[in-house]
């Protein structure tokens, strides 16, 4: 087939992204096709996801929760390519705070969190220590994150300003477009998990998307070639939260998905099997009309 398909949150937070990737590649895995998997930007609190900071230090490279899932299920083989960004959070120190409205304020932006960043390719991996926020964290967590950082073998110290501009830059739209390209390009199916509530990680990818999947619990939107580049088309002039696509298109199919405590469980083989028809139909459909 070799398409993208996007998997995005409907949600902020908790939408089930990750376990429905899991699923349909493995799905897709077992009929026999060549499934990759990236997720571009990834961020990851270092408080709430403290055992994937461990294992970042144990790994030597800074990585959170989900691709650690997708590399352990064997889809993500190369960090560096499939997971170019990847920036870890942590919560400030409520003492080295003025009020606590300040602090609570803080904690509903990442960018006032944002400690540590990863960029990187195959070639290349840079990491940016943020060093106002790291100024407003407790002692022990400085100790902690500098150490890592000393494994790591430095970082260049920037402020949060200068990392969200890094972060939104052409050069990182850029370094996320030719790394998700090189793994479409090795891979029969490639799906490309999206951050947060974003339709696409990144703009840059819209030329290269097909379908996108919109995840909720207990439910995930098909959405079509058709649908998608009509949608891409404005999106300049249109939001890039995913709820605006649900908004203006009906989906063009609808699956049930389940709660499980692992990803095996949270697409039936039914659900699958109708999802992957109609992948492979429109693919026919797509060739014919080339033709």
């Amino acid at each position: 087939m070799r398409s993208l398909v996007v998997v995005s949150g409907l949600l902020p937070y908790n939408s089930g992204k990750t376990f429905f990737t899991l699923a349909l590649a493995d799905y897709l895995r077992r009929l026999g096709y060549s499934v990759g998997v990236v997720k571009p930007v990834a961020a990851h609190s270092f408080w709430e996801q403290y055992e994937y900071f461990l294992e970042s230090r144990e790994l030597g490279v800074l990585v959170g929760e989900d691709v650690v899932r997708y590399a352990r299920a064997g889809f993500i083989y190369n960090i560096d390519l499939q997971n170019p960004v990847d920036v870890m959070t942590a919560p400030h120190d409520l003492m080295k705070h003025p009020s606590l409205d300040s602090y609570l304020t803080s904690l509903t932006s990442l960018v006032s969190q944002a400690v540590l960043a990863r960029v990187s390719s195959e070639k290349l991996r840079n990491y940016y220590l943020v060093t106002d926020n790291l100024s407003r964290l407790s002692s022990h967590l400085v100790d902690e994150i500098r150490g890592f950082v000393s494994s790591l073998g430095g970082a260049e110290e920037v402020d949060n300003l200068q990392l969200y501009n890094k972060l939104v830059s052409r050069e990182i739209d850029s370094l996320i477009t030719d790394s998700t390209n090189t793994v479409i390009s090795r891979h029969d199916v490639t799906l490309c998990e999206s951050f947060s509530n974003a339709l696409l990680p990144t703009l840059g990818l819209r030329n290269l998307v097909k379908y996108v999947i919109v995840v909720t619990p207990s439910r995930a939107l098909v959405y079509g070639p058709g649908k998608v580049t009509t949608y891409l088309s404005a999106i300049d002039r249109l939001k890039v939260e995913t709820s605006f696509l649900v908004m203006l298109f009906k989906p063009d199919m609808v699956l049930s998905i389940k709660p499980s405590i692992t990803y095996s469980g949270v697409l039936e083989e039914e659900e699958a099997s109708k999802l992957v028809n109609y992948l492979l139909t429109t693919e026919i459909r797509i060739k014919e009309l080339s033709k």
